[in-house]
């Protein structure tokens, strides 16, 4: 932080009416800015006003400083000479004055002059010499107590102006230090003192130091801290009027301590916040990318909060973070962190102890998890590899201890990029092309063709007779996706399920529990309903993230990871924000990843891509459909009519490999790495559809969004399963749902009709089944409310056809 009152001028001046008795000649120094202007002394501070104090710079200010810092040499000890040009690129050219430019340099640059000064009666000037005074303090740190806790203080005279005539350069010039500390218990010693010379020689020698020691002494605390301040003096030898000018060190001193917590023993210029710059080299990129989001996105972070989330650390906040270095506490900050990750990520987040829980403000700080507050609102966390977290974990040590950060001192966190220059939305989120789109040929051009068209097809009576026996199961639910597991059982994915027992008479009672996410085994014609929680207290398979937060379900896909078979289900979370039946949207997307031995919770659950607010999971096709070696994610630009349909993929069977998700972008021509770089394609999608392998290419079926509420179930074809997906004028229609709508099967104009899909999983030769969602707006909880009087309008209806090619 620039500061212009840290240097204090006396001047020597002839005692009023000396020129009574004749001529008096002396001589008198000064020391000012380089545009003239004094300086003035700095206020005296005691020993627990400084260890209190707070340095406060502006955000424009730090990051000055910050760049003037980067720029220095890695120095953390005392040199044998000093490069003044670190100091004259920090201060103003035209002011000069005093700036701390890190904890181990401190520099001050103003004008010194010498002028002769005649009375006779009058006092008159005349003879000046003036020079530039550059002076810089460096701080040391060293393994000898009693030595190295000390700094060395430099003083350069250079470009010297004489006046016409010159004063006398015979004259003996001395500067020397002096030293003093309001720390108990501790004393300031002087080392190497300055130097006596003549003016002359002042004009071509240049350069001295001083060097200031404080030793442990009898100062209390397990750090040793004590403040010292020093003084440089000037003194013409031999002056009959002799009165030396000063100059004074940094407002805050400096500071000397044995702090087990750094390396070694040292003394710093503290008057400054200190800037760890996070360099996002491979080794630490995942680390940088995080705490640049937790700066710059801090809505977009983990834990959600009730709040608007303000994540303290970056300049720009102004609220620098501050080391702690209590286990205890580091501890509390690590295990709330560590309790949000299992929360957000899953049980198994640590993927056999390869990835580890990452926070930021870092644990071994005040503004952490737990120290910095009881709510969510002012920490992000995430989970990283565990080798760049640790690798990260020692480059915030290395900057402990270069800096000698104590507990309590306050730094910035600073996200550079590999090369050094300021980190941005562009390194956080890949962006540009990686490959372009190739379109195949369809080896057969027919179109398909519905036939035989066959309402309340299989498996529709087995899930009302299930609903009607059973005491605590599967009694209505939506989205209905379906995936055969391994073992053959077909697995059904439902989001908000209403769970039983139905009264005697077939009604809901009012008491019946509702829940966001639950899976339907079925084993031939027998159902099991599986819930997160417990039997007396059901729970969504996906329990939501924090209150007014839920997660509906997109479609699943078995994938391969390491070997292993695992159940993936692509869930995404909706945000309450209002009192309204429609005051809710879209918040994120996320994939949870299910051991198959245990589907009660997933192991682990990745953040996906949502930056673009696109829902993603409206379909999957994984590699053995898909045939290229890609699983394809489908997903839905959300609007009232008019929905359009977003296509990204990813090699492999494995969805959670979020970083390594293509995007399509038809007009580009190519898969895009980022998200928000993907395109809108297909116009008239629902939220959920099907994207199936058919005679060589691929048909897609989906409710039709060109009208709201609209009871028509389109197909479209194309060879290739990312399109461009085309439907014949006409030819077009799978069914038409009758129930929606005044004049629909129920003459209820609050029932509508959503969710269209095929699925693979019942397939047989070119016999296809599809399912889709019947609901109402009657969201009231009473006897006569649509959802309690007739159970059977929330359930899914399943229709079978022939697709031929026509």
């Amino acid at each position: 932080m620039v500061v212009f009152t840290t240097l204090l001028l006396i001047l020597g001046l002839a005692p009023q009416g000396a020129a009574d008795d004749g001529v008096r000649e002396f001589t008198r120094t000064s020391f000012t800015t380089l545009d003239g202007k004094p300086f003035t002394a700095p206020p005296k501070r005691s020993h627990d006003a400084r260890r209190d104090g707070k340095v406060r710079e502006s955000p424009q200010e730090a990051k000055r400083r910050g760049d003037l810092a980067a720029k220095l040499p890695s120095r953390d000890r005392i040199t044998a000479s000093a490069n003044m040009s670190e100091c004259w690129d920090a201060v103003a050219p035209s002011t000069g004055g005093v700036i701390t430019l890190n904890h181990f340099t401190w520099c001050s640059v103003g004008l010194f002059s010498v002028e002769d000064v005649r009375c006779n009666p009058g006092c008159q000037t005349v003879g000046t010499i003036t020079f530039r005074a550059s002076m810089q303090g460096m701080g040391h740190q060293g393994p000898i107590a009693a030595s190295d806790r000390k700094t060395r203080v430099w003083l350069l005279l250079d470009e010297p102006v004489l006046s016409t005539p010159p004063p006398r350069l015979d004259r003996q010039l001395k500067f020397s230090g002096s030293c003093s500390t309001t720390t108990p218990g501790a004393n300031c010693l002087i080392g190497d003192d300055g130097d006596t010379a003549r003016l002359d020689q002042w004009m071509t020698l240049g350069s001295t130091f001083f060097d200031f020691t404080v030793p442990e002494g009898s100062v209390s605390g397990t750090d040793r801290i004590a403040y010292a301040d020093f003084t440089i003096h000037a003194e013409v030898l031999g002056n009959p009027f002799n009165k030396d000018s000063m100059l004074f060190g940094p407002e805050s001193g400096f500071r000397c301590d044995s702090s087990p917590k750094v390396n070694y023993y040292g003394c710093v210029y503290p008057e400054v916040v200190s800037q760890f710059r996070l360099k996002a080299t491979p080794d630490v990129i995942e680390e940088a990318k995080h705490v640049w989001k937790a700066q710059h996105r801090p809505d977009l972070t983990l834990p959600l909060s009730s709040v608007k989330k303000s994540i303290p650390g970056s300049i720009a906040s102004g609220k620098p973070l501050e080391r702690m270095v209590s286990t205890t506490d580091k501890k509390a900050n690590n295990d709330k962190s560590a309790r949000y990750c299992r929360q957000y990520w899953g049980r198994g987040y640590s993927q056999g102890n390869t990835m580890q829980c990452d926070e930021y403000p870092f644990q071994s700080t005040y503004q952490g998890s737990s120290m910095g507050g009881a709510e969510t609102s002012h920490f992000s966390v995430q989970v990283i590899s565990a080798d760049q977290n640790r690798k990260a974990g020692e480059h915030l040590d290395k900057f402990y201890n270069q800096e000698r950060i104590l507990d309590q001192d306050e730094f910035y966190v600073v996200v550079l990029t590999a090369d050094g220059r300021p980190f941005g939305q562009g390194d956080a989120v890949p962006v540009g092309p990686v490959a372009p789109i190739e379109y195949p040929q369809c080896r057969d051009n027919r179109t398909p063709e519905v036939r035989d068209v066959t309402p309340r097809a299989a498996p529709e009576q087995t899930f009302l007779d299930y609903a009607r026996t059973t005491p605590d199961g599967w009694t209505g639910g939506d989205s209905t996706y379906s995936v055969t597991l391994p073992d053959g059982r077909r697995l059904w994915v439902f989001s908000d399920t209403f769970l039983g027992p139905l009264n005697a008479n077939g009604t809901r009672p009012t008491s019946a529990r509702l829940v966001n996410s639950t899976f339907v085994v079925q084993n031939g014609s027998q159902l099991t309903t599986i819930t997160g929680g417990t039997a007396e207290n059901p729970e969504a398979i996906m329990p939501p993230a924090a209150p007014g937060y839920w997660y509906w379900a997109g479609d699943a896909m078995i994938a391969t990871i390491g070997g292993t078979k695992y159940l993936q289900v692509i869930y995404q979370e909706y945000h309450k924000f209002g009192a309204g039946a429609w005051d809710w949207r879209f918040n994120r997307n996320v994939v949870a990843t299910f051991s198959l031995d245990n589907l009660k919770e997933p192991e682990r659950v990745d953040q996906l891509p949502s930056a673009a607010k696109v829902a993603w999971g409206s379909a999957l096709l994984d590699p053995s459909q898909s045939k290229d070696g890609y699983t394809y994610i489908y997903g839905v630009s959300d609007a009232p009519v008019n929905k359009k349909m977003r296509v990204a993929r990813v090699k492999g069977a494995d969805l959670s490999k979020a970083d390594e998700w293509q995007f399509f972008d038809m007009q580009e021509g190519s898969w895009m790495r980022g998200e928000r770089d993907g395109a809108n394609s297909l116009t008239g999608i629902a939220n959920e559809y099907s994207v199936t392998p058919w005679n060589g290419g691929f048909v897609l079926v989906s409710q039709d969004s060109t009208e709201a509420f609209s009871g028509k179930i389109r197909i479209w074809h194309s060879c290739s399963p990312y399109g461009p997906f085309a439907s014949a004028v006409d030819r077009d229609l799978v069914y038409r749902m009758p129930e929606p709508g005044a004049w629909g099967s129920y003459g209820d104009a609050d029932i509508f009709s959503y969710n269209a899909h095929v699925h693979a999983s019942l397939q047989q030769g070119d016999r296809w089944t599809l399912s889709y969602n019947v609901n109402s707006m009657d969201n009231r909880v009473v006897p006569e409310a649509a959802h309690y009087r007739d159970p059977g309008i929330y359930k899914p209806r399943f229709v079978s056809f022939r697709l031929v090619p026509n």
